[in-house]
């Protein structure tokens, strides 16, 4: 590795520590991480130019650096890989607090197409048909996935139509910030700061993706959402937004594709699945607290 470094960055680091994130070292005290490429290709160009702007602004975000040949990628045993030079602790675990920080101190500085993921109804209507055409295939192999699937697929139904619904709200201004793929109780602020982890999309999707994952790890979520809300002004668009991504179960269907995808134990989706009604208390807990749009099937039982 150090030769393959030399070669494309023209640098001699001292050590190089492999680790789950990638290859850390450290040139002249500065913290640089070579990690595998894992987004789209045609991508790339509008993360390279929202990095630019961040780090123009003062933001954390990990820096992408070129090589010396004026690429942004290299080519290592058959994967693409980048490097990045971290300015923050990259094993400390991100609190609401981070996240607040994070979206007030980095704006968009223009219009983006590839990275953008806001329209929410088309990307859950495909997932929803994968999933739906995996089905057939899943009895066998992972009866459990197949015994549970259903009801997850009814949340998404649901999310769709509770987002398509929100199209009477005329005169309100729908808030876009750079936001993450996923942030979660276990992220870190690598993650946090990590250029391949972002795009653009609603405000509200980091708040509800994390909001989410405090409630399938158990942790109490009032005091989060008040204090999300404490930060930030939303209008009933805005939050109905946000209950529309509550009720989409990515934390499902993430745990679903690592499943499939490494060939994991089916069983260790059963801690999601036992939390089910607690994702059901958290959208009644919103649409009652903030006076939003009503799913008579989840407010009318609590």
């Amino acid at each position: 590795m150090l030769d393959y470094i030399n070669y494309y960055y023209g640098i001699y680091p001292p050590t190089i520590t492999e680790n789950k994130l990638g290859y850390l070292f450290y040139v002249d005290s500065e913290k640089y991480y070579l990690i595998e490429y894992n987004r789209e290709f045609d991508e790339l160009d509008e993360l390279v130019k929202l990095n630019k702007y961040m780090i123009e602004q003062g933001s954390l975000v990990h820096e992408i650096i070129y090589n010396r040949f004026n690429e942004i990628l290299c080519n290592f045993n058959n994967n693409s890989y980048i490097l990045l030079r971290v300015y923050v602790n990259e094993n400390k675990k991100v609190s609401i607090d981070d996240i607040c920080y994070f979206l007030n101190s980095n704006y968009i500085n223009e219009n983006y197409q590839k990275i953008v993921r806001t329209d929410w109804s088309k990307l859950w209507e495909n997932k929803v048909d994968y999933l739906e055409y995996q089905m057939g295939h899943l009895i066998k192999k992972y009866p459990f996935l197949y015994s549970t699937i259903d009801y997850y697929l009814g949340l998404s139904e649901n999310a769709i139509a509770y987002y398509k619904n929100l199209s009477y709200f005329n005169n309100d201004i729908i808030q876009i910030g750079i936001m993450h793929k996923r942030i979660g109780v276990n992220s870190t602020l690598f993650d946090l700061y990590n250029p391949l982890n972002l795009i653009v999309d609603f405000k509200v999707r980091d708040f509800a993706e994390y909001i989410k994952d405090c409630v399938i790890n158990d942790i109490e979520y009032k005091k989060i959402v008040n204090q999300i809300f404490n930060y930030y002004y939303f209008d009933k668009l805005n939050l109905s937004l946000f209950v529309s991504r509550l009720l989409f179960p990515s934390y499902y269907f993430d745990n679903f594709d690592n499943i499939i995808k490494d060939n994991l134990n089916e069983n260790t989706i059963m801690k999601i699945t036992k939390k089910s009604s607690n994702i059901e208390d958290l959208v009644s807990y919103m649409i009652k607290n903030y006076n939003l749009p009503s799913i008579s099937w989840i407010t009318n039982v609590r």
